[in-house]
């Protein structure tokens, strides 16, 4: 998800896919409220992209080659400095739960990088002989992700590609066993569909989709996994990440 008016939120916030009056009920405002005055503060300041301050902490606070600490760093920043949109360490358990369905050299795809968070953590859970792709359009967040995951010793697993994810889905080579999507809410069905022609899922392929919580307005991309008859698809209840805000992941099977 690139950067927007919205801290953390790309240019669907105002459109039908991102219902950005959600983030003003009640429940809601103090968080709002606090992303929309660091962001003007940040911006006043002249601050350097959230995912960039990210890596600068990292680096400043991690152990180098250690994953776990870099994770540990990239958490304590997202509660004690500036909000991330990493999935955080309650999500992650999520991810985790796909592991079981798994080769035990499990080629993965990620769309959307932000500042490496999930690379980091599936590179390391899924052990030395992963291999990772994850794809990313802000130059910023690939900057941030690539010295993150090179802060966690994690670089020869994990290959962050700087560009659009549809632009760049059909140049890939599949399957992949795993497939992890943390981009564009808007844009979930289309990528889907898109790596579906090209290939890129076989039958016992995992999609794993982040943010798809009533707030996101994932709606159409939920219809169609849970209808099309392509894929055996289940609903986790979530967070939305370091915050109480109610929020979904959807685990969806390929059938074939």
């Amino acid at each position: 998800m690139p950067n927007s008016t919205f801290p953390g939120y790309g240019p669907g916030v105002y459109t039908d896919a991102m219902q950005f009056w959600r983030f003003l009920a009640p429940s809601a405002l103090g968080f709002t409220s606090r992303n929309l005055w660091h962001g003007a503060l940040d911006k006043v300041r002249g601050a350097p992209p959230r995912a960039v301050r990210a890596m600068e902490y990292v680096a400043a606070h991690a152990r180098q080659g250690e994953p776990a600490d870099v994770l540990r760093a990239l958490d304590e920043f997202a509660n004690n400095v500036r909000w991330l949109m990493s999935i955080g360490p309650n999500k992650d358990k999520v991810i985790a739960e796909a592991r079981e369905r798994l080769p035990a050299n499990p080629k993965v795809l990620e769309l959307g990088a932000y500042a490496g968070y999930s690379s980091i953590f599936m590179a390391d859970m899924l052990g030395a002989d992963a291999d990772i792709t994850s794809v990313e359009i802000n130059a910023d967040n690939v900057r941030a992700a690539r010295g993150n995951i090179s802060h966690a010793g994690l670089s020869e697993r994990v290959t962050v590609v700087h560009g659009s994810s549809t632009e760049t889905i059909p140049t890939l080579k599949g399957p992949f066993d795993l497939i992890f999507l943390d981009h564009w809410k808007d844009i979930y069905l289309s990528d889907l569909q898109l790596m579906e022609q090209h290939g890129l899922l076989a039958p016992g392929s995992v999609v794993v989709a982040d943010n798809v919580g009533e707030i996101f307005g994932a709606h159409k991309y939920l219809d169609y996994v849970r209808t099309c008859g392509r894929y055996d698809s289940s609903n986790r209840v979530a967070t939305i990440e370091y915050t109480q805000l109610p929020d979904a992941v959807e685990i969806s099977v390929f059938r074939g």
